[in-house]
């Protein structure tokens, strides 16, 4: 898969979510992504993970959740490269 001119591999991802079932559950996600139940429940609440609330269920496709992290992560753009410390700036770290 290329992305942006750059080859990408998204093996990483397939690994993390391959032990989850096709729909997914508000835990699943706290055990994911590592965070509090309030945080993922205000985050489903607002759109931020793709999901369905029906009643007081909440619908939440792993592929969707996949896809969404895929398209959030952090990448280096076309063209880009890692910037080096300066002497300047490891001497603005120290106390």
């Amino acid at each position: 898969m290329r992305w942006d001119g750059l080859s990408v591999d998204p093996k990483y991802l397939e690994a993390l979510f391959a032990k989850y079932p096709e729909r997914l559950t508000p835990q699943d996600l706290e055990e994911i992504f590592g965070l509090s139940r309030n945080t993922v429940y205000r985050w489903l609440q607002t759109g931020v993970i793709p999901a369905y609330q029906v009643e007081k269920t909440w619908l939440i496709a792993r592929d969707q959740v996949k896809d969404w992290v895929w398209e959030n992560r952090n990448t280096l753009r076309k063209g880009q490269t890692p910037e080096a410390n300066t002497a300047d700036e490891a001497d603005q770290d120290q106390p």
